[in-house]
């Protein structure tokens, strides 16, 4: 890996280079119109690996807030198995 972090691909988490997954993001954007899509902050990710990401999870739903944001811890281990159907970046296009 390169010190951008996107220049390699990332087999251990599905993450393309960045030349390639910038096309595929850019046709995920194409998908639905900015105003058509979910209206909140969204995060996928690995929390356990940093405090500031642990932190991510205490903006999501809960009884007593919505600080519109939509949170989801991603578990690697799990999805590498199921062969990475929920974690494709392009496919993530669905919120502001």
């Amino acid at each position: 890996m390169t010190c951008k972090g996107w220049n390699v691909y990332r087999p251990e988490i599905n993450i393309k280079p960045w030349e390639p997954l910038s096309k595929e993001l850019e046709e995920g954007n194409k998908r639905s119109n900015w105003v058509e899509r979910e209206p909140f902050a969204y995060w996928k990710g690995n929390p356990i690996v940093a405090a500031t990401r642990q932190d991510l999870l205490k903006c999501n739903v809960s009884d007593n807030q919505d600080w519109n944001a939509r949170v989801y811890a991603q578990d690697w281990i799990k999805e590498s198995k199921e062969g990475y159907k929920q974690s494709d970046l392009a496919s993530q296009c669905i919120h502001r």
